[in-house]
């Protein structure tokens, strides 16, 4: 290092000051240039150290100018690269370059530059090469440092200015010694070479010691509607001018009231403990912000609403459920979570199955298929169990009369008259009892009517048939008829729903087959997932796009617009959003009414800033010692609880009534009384007594029972009536 400052003290040469307008060169040995910026940077204590030595050959009344014969930075950079970590620049683009991959990296670099400031600031903060992790250290030369109507150092930039009042004396100003300033050069230390070098050490302040207090300082915070993070009051046709806005490119913004919010009640903490105000303008849009188009989003990454006011440098909070995404951390930073959430979706609540299928329901999907398998096997079971008998038990019998030829011998006659005389071989034959007739026909209906629970006698004496029945019995008298008979009774004192819509599987398959429309806010972080997530979330924004109103009928304004549209009778629409936001929004309409789905995905909402804020890393201290304590999920509860003391019964029963009144205008007065007693039978906290609408499905199957075995009659007789004719023909 002691070699590279000397090499560093060789290229340096005495530089002018400034004494009123002219410019007078004061003679200076150039090894106390070298040794007082050889203790300037040791007092920094830089991991790196980059050099920009560029030749300049135009005097102005506040530069210093040295001619540098020697061109050595492509090879002292590969000379570095191998034994140090500093590297010497005579090319601004590939000084640039060096920055940015320290940058990328998330490495502090510090750099030395002996060139006018004023040419390099344009270019620092187009190239967002401002930062906090990066030091551009000035060597000025001259008595004074240069006025701030003429060079502005603006933040996130932290700029070190090192000036030459006398011989062997040095001074250094630095832009962020105070955090009200943002752009003024405060004196922060000074070397004397006569004396005991540096005054003190470190070089600077730290930045949580400068930060710590922000001494009232103004801040610009975008905000608009989304509760529960922020109520906003928009006053229409009212301008607000502010010389706190003038610095806006000239644009008025309107005045906003915020009545209340979580990150309302957060910013007013923060701002007490960090004693800073903040004033309130309207996001561009009322939206967080997107990408603009695709070629701005392959040029500079350049984004609209709240987004692109902190991306141009003209807001410095944005609260508000702001989620973390790859697209916006190009843009903008993020400060430590205030909000560890998910992604849901909500849809209105399951809503009641039909009536006349109850008797049905009890018998799952499931179990259809084993019950009419039991019920067709039976008969031909039991007719086996009958029938077996008369094929196993076939008893051997001699009888009378036995065939000798063409001759027939009556045996027991002979063997009555000619007593052990005769000794012949009997042939003996197997006797075969008589099944019953139509035994399998019987079985089967006999085991239907059993089933059934129909009168029925016994259709065989054998132990192993009666055995068969007495299971028969028990099966379907308590197995069958109690276990239906229980869950039909608990059908009719709760009806039963649609299975719910959880899963993004589920939701695709609603929106295939029953047409649902899933509906997002523009511009937020979850329309940022549809469009750049794989999968299932590319298939579901294809379906979205599909729609035949619009590609773009799909956005919302907010999540709590998107819940009103469910409210209002969109039995078939969705809204994908934070499950917090969703559950705090369906908390005002009646969460009976809807049903928030599954955990999709984990998604974070932190503090927006600009990129390289330098109080990002004292407002992380602050945030994790809020999140450490617990602070932030009272402060959410308490909203919570705040909103829902608002939210009273009389609401959801106004909801009810005006809900009911517009589906009564549509379709009729007369049909008014009816979507009221469907919207009191929906309602699972309101009893219902039981009616035979409840029962028209046992009527229906009776009346279609009836007609059947009317029509068996009637072909029975057609058939009779047939056969008789036949007969006498």
């Amino acid at each position: 290092m002691n070699k590279y400052l000397v090499a560093l003290g060789l290229l340096l040469y005495p530089l002018g000051s400034l004494d009123g307008a002219r410019l007078i060169v004061q003679p200076c040995n150039e090894s106390d240039i070298s040794i007082a910026l050889a203790q300037i940077i040791s007092g920094l204590r830089p991991l790196s150290l980059a050099i920009l030595a560029l030749p300049s050959f135009a005097l102005t009344d506040e530069s210093c100018w040295k001619d540098r014969r020697i061109n050595v930075d492509d090879f002292l950079q590969r000379l570095h690269r191998l034994y140090y970590k500093s590297a010497i620049f005579s090319d601004t683009e590939l000084f640039f370059q060096h920055i940015e991959a320290n940058l990328l990296g998330a490495n502090e670099c510090v750099s030395l530059i002996l060139d006018e400031p004023k040419e390099l600031l344009s270019s620092l903060q187009e190239r967002r090469l401002a930062h906090r992790l990066s030091l551009f250290i000035f060597y000025w030369g001259a008595h004074y440092p240069p006025r701030a109507s003429t060079m502005s150092f603006r933040e996130p930039l932290r700029a070190v200015v090192v000036t030459h009042p006398r011989h062997k004396a040095f001074r250094i100003y630095y832009n962020q010694a105070r955090p009200r300033n943002v752009s003024h050069l405060q004196l922060v230390n000074w070397y004397d070479g006569d004396n005991l070098g540096l005054q003190r050490s470190p070089l600077l302040p730290t930045a949580a010691s400068v930060y710590a207090n922000f001494e009232g300082r103004v801040f610009r915070v975008p905000v608009f509607h989304s509760p529960p993070w922020f109520w906003v009051n928009y006053c229409n046709n009212s301008y607000k001018e502010d010389d706190e806005l003038k610095i806006l490119d000239g644009t008025e913004y309107k005045e906003v009231l915020v009545t209340g919010g979580r990150d309302h009640r957060l910013l007013m903490l923060l701002a007490q403990h960090m004693n800073f105000r903040f004033k309130y303008i309207e996001a561009p849009g009322r939206t967080q912000g997107s990408m603009r188009s695709d070629d701005a989003r392959e040029s500079n990454d350049s984004f609209t609403g709240g987004i692109g006011l902190l991306q141009n440098g003209q807001a410095d909070f944005l609260l508000g459920d702001v989620g973390l995404s790859w697209e916006r951390r190009k843009a903008i930073e993020f400060s430590f979570f205030t909000l560890a959430d998910s992604g849901a979706f909500a849809t209105h609540a399951p809503r009641r199955l039909n009536e006349a299928l109850a008797i049905m329901r009890p018998f799952k999907q499931d179990i259809w298929p084993y019950l009419i398998l039991t019920i067709i096997f039976s008969g031909p079971i039991f007719y086996g169990i009958i029938a077996m008998p008369y094929i196993w038990r076939r008893r051997p019998i001699v009888p009378d009369l036995e065939l000798l030829g063409e001759m027939r011998i009556y045996m027991v006659y002979i063997k009555e008259i000619t007593p052990c005389v005769l000794k012949f071989k009997h042939k003996k034959i197997l006797s075969t009892p008589q099944m019953p007739l139509h035994l399998f026909e019987n079985c089967i209906w006999f085991a239907l009517r059993l089933f059934l629970k129909q009168s029925c006698q016994e259709l065989y004496h054998g132990y192993r048939a009666k055995f068969l029945t007495i299971v028969y019995w028990i099966a379907a008298t308590y197995v069958l008829a109690d276990v239906y008979s229980a869950q039909l009774t608990s059908q009719f004192a709760r009806p039963a729903r649609e299975p719910p819509i959880n899963t993004l599987q589920h939701l695709q398959a609603a929106m295939i087959r029953d047409g649902y429309r899933l509906y997002v806010e523009k511009e937020s972080s979850s329309l940022e997932m549809l469009e750049n997530g794989t999968e299932i979330f590319r298939q579901l924004y294809a379906l979205m796009r599909r729609e035949p109103d619009g590609p773009l009928r799909f956005l919302i304004d907010s999540v709590e617009a998107g819940i009103q549209l469910i409210a209002e009778g969109g039995e078939d629409k969705a809204v994908l959003g934070g499950r917090e936001t969703l559950f705090f929004n369906i908390q005002q309409y009646g969460a009976k009414y809807f049903q928030l789905s599954q955990k999709l995905y984990t998604r974070y909402s932190a503090v927006a800033v600009q990129i390289g804020c330098p109080f990002l890393d004292t407002l992380n201290n602050v945030l994790m010692h809020l999140f450490e304590g617990g602070i932030l999920e009272k402060m959410t509860t308490a909203e919570y609880a705040a909103q829902s003391r608002k939210i009273s019964k009389d609401n959801v029963r106004q909801y009810n009534e005006l809900a009911a009144t517009e589906n009564g205008k549509a379709s009729g007065n007369g049909r008014n009384t009816e979507v009221q007693s469907r919207n009191q039978n929906n309602d699972p906290d309101i009893i219902s007594p039981l009616s035979l609408r409840m029962l028209q499905g046992a009527f229906i199957v009776l009346g279609v029972g009836g007609l059947v075995a009317g029509t068996i009659l009637l072909l029975e007789l057609l058939f009779c009536e047939i056969n008789l004719g036949q007969k006498r023909l």
